[in-house]
């Protein structure tokens, strides 16, 4: 090789080195999240979990659809429209997206700026888990986080069954209101499985009892008026029974 001709390979290496370390940082600049879709094998340019925490946040946030007792949305972040009401959403399990999990949030008052009132997470919902929606008198938004994967879940509307006499009985899941002024319950279970309840006001879900097989405990809740009480447990699986707590007294 002539010195000419060495000159002119260094020339060309230096070259192509320099473009590379260009091309990269330009890549960087202009595409600064690169991965690959573990459920689709898809390349993947923008971070899917850019928006996790702040689904509000993302300008590509899509309307999901709810078309009867179904609720669709893509991978991107997502919203539906809560309408007011007393009637409860029960939404899941997922029956489609089942790979993955999927984070709700909830806008209490749709009509106050986001700056000023943060949706709240209220919970996730998966293959095997439900949540309880309680919309307020307001309406308000539910807040869907961005996936890997468009997603379907069951939805219906419920009217729950009012506590009467200081307690409840029963024999798989159920959807009880209480509204007065008890703030404790216990709560017992006899059979085999799973039993947990949950407390559901709007913008917030509580984890009050989560047992298997025989459970005997007591759990507590805030003051926030109406509480919607979630029980979930296998049909057939045994009886479980509420007893309000008799609220405290102001006399010593």
């Amino acid at each position: 090789m002539s010195t000419a001709d060495a000159r002119i390979r260094r020339f060309s290496t230096i070259t192509w080195l320099a473009g590379s370390a260009v091309a990269v940082v330009l890549a960087f600049i202009l595409v600064p999240f690169v991965g690959v879709n573990p459920r689709t094998g898809d390349l993947v340019l923008t971070d899917p979990n850019r928006y996790e925490y702040e689904p509000w946040d993302d300008p590509d946030a899509q309307e999901a659809r709810l078309e009867g007792d179904e609720l669709s949305g893509t991978a991107a972040s997502g919203f539906v429209e809560l309408p007011p009401g007393d009637d409860v959403w029960v939404v899941g399990p997922l029956t489609s997206g089942t790979d993955d999990y999927l984070n709700v949030y909830q806008q209490v008052d749709a009509t106050v700026g986001l700056d000023d009132e943060r949706p709240d997470y209220i919970g996730l919902v998966s293959e095997s888990r439900k949540i309880a929606v309680v919309s307020a008198a307001t309406g308000g938004r539910l807040w869907f986080a961005p996936r890997l994967t468009d997603w379907t879940a069951s939805v219906s509307r419920e009217t729950p069954t009012p506590i009467e006499g200081g307690s409840a009985t029963g024999d798989g899941p159920a959807l009880l209101s209480y509204d007065g002024d008890a703030l404790s319950a216990r709560f017992a279970f006899e059979g085999d499985g799973f039993f947990t309840v949950d407390a559901a006001f709007p913008g917030e879900v509580i984890d009050l009892v989560k047992g298997v097989d025989d459970v005997d405990t007591r759990a507590s809740w805030p003051a926030q008026g109406r509480v919607i009480l979630r029980v979930d447990t296998d049909e057939g699986a045994g009886r479980w029974t509420i007893t309000l707590d008799e609220p405290a007294s102001d006399t010593p």
